[in-house]
């Protein structure tokens, strides 16, 4: 008779495990398909005046939808995040959530690639604290960005956070060693700006050392295994197509997960043209359904 209760009680303490369990895969279930769409405009993430997003939650979503952390574009010093507004719109009617912000922008003194790094870990922790009120992820944020964005994206995902899922570049710089980009961002006089965000004091010469900052702010050698998409126009005049081919090159060596793709005849305005957009959106989609959900 001992054993017998002893059985019962067992039993009833797996039954009842089980229907916990289904009743919770239930809930969850039933939560997703409560979830309507929603916005929120100019959410403050961080203290600095530049520290706010936009956040964009796709109806019927759940902690397994893909969340995408979006960084826009302009020389690490200018540029907002309603450039990418479309994109964000649009990959919200694919039912993918996003998350665009605003960062703080460089400067010779005290902001440099580092804060910027550090503003969208605050974004990634926001976002990660607020799962549960939004039915979202906590954890494997997908990340992107265009140009400088793209960059910040690299650099964060490949040095400060090891869990993103994966990345969309579009257009960015990637290894500010090598010569050839150099002369170029020489003859663009964009030396400045890059100064800015990688804390750089010494002038580089033509045929000179490579300044140690430019190697620690080169995404290029901290490659990973995060799966990469690499967007790029064919006739980049900002960011040479060639940064795309060395950063292919990179993550073809590594043996992660990446794909190139080269918008034809495209400039550093890859979304310049309505066809292009369409293509460029439809991609990103398509990757973050892939490899951004779980």
């Amino acid at each position: 008779m001992k054993y017998y209760k002893i059985g019962l009680l067992a039993a009833g303490l797996l039954f009842s495990g089980c229907s916990s369990h289904i009743q919770n895969s239930q809930s969850n279930t039933n939560d997703s398909k409560n979830q309507k769409e929603e916005k929120f405009s100019n959410v403050k993430y961080g203290s600095y005046d530049r520290n706010v997003m936009d956040v964009y939650l796709p109806a019927h979503r759940s902690p397994k939808t893909a969340f995408l952390v979006n960084i826009h574009g302009g020389a690490w010093t200018q540029g907002d995040k309603k450039f990418d507004n479309q994109l964000s719109e649009y990959l919200l009617s694919q039912g993918i959530a996003v998350a665009n912000l605003n960062y703080r922008y460089a400067n010779f003194t005290d902001t440099h690639l580092p804060e910027l790094l550090e503003d969208i870990d605050k974004v990634v922790k926001y976002l990660s604290s607020h799962s549960r009120e939004w039915n979202t992820r906590s954890t494997g944020f997908s990340i992107s960005g265009g140009s400088s964005g793209a960059h910040v994206s690299l650099m964060y995902a490949y040095t400060k956070n090891p869990q993103i899922k994966t990345i969309i570049e579009r257009c960015g710089p990637v290894d500010f060693t090598d010569v050839e980009t150099l002369e170029y961002v020489k003859m663009l006089n964009l030396f400045d700006a890059i100064d800015k965000m990688s804390g750089n004091k010494t002038e580089w010469r033509s045929g000179g050392a490579i300044p140690e900052a430019y190697t620690k702010t080169s995404p290029v050698k901290f490659i990973n295994n995060i799966p990469t998409l690499i967007i790029h126009g064919e006739k980049d005049e900002v960011v040479p197509i060639q940064q795309a081919y060395i950063l292919e090159k990179a993550l073809k060596a590594k043996g992660a997960t990446h794909k190139l793709f080269v918008v034809p005849g495209a400039g550093h305005q890859i979304e310049k043209l309505p066809q292009d957009q369409q293509t460029v959106f439809t991609t990103m989609a398509e990757w973050l359904e892939k490899y951004g959900t779980n």
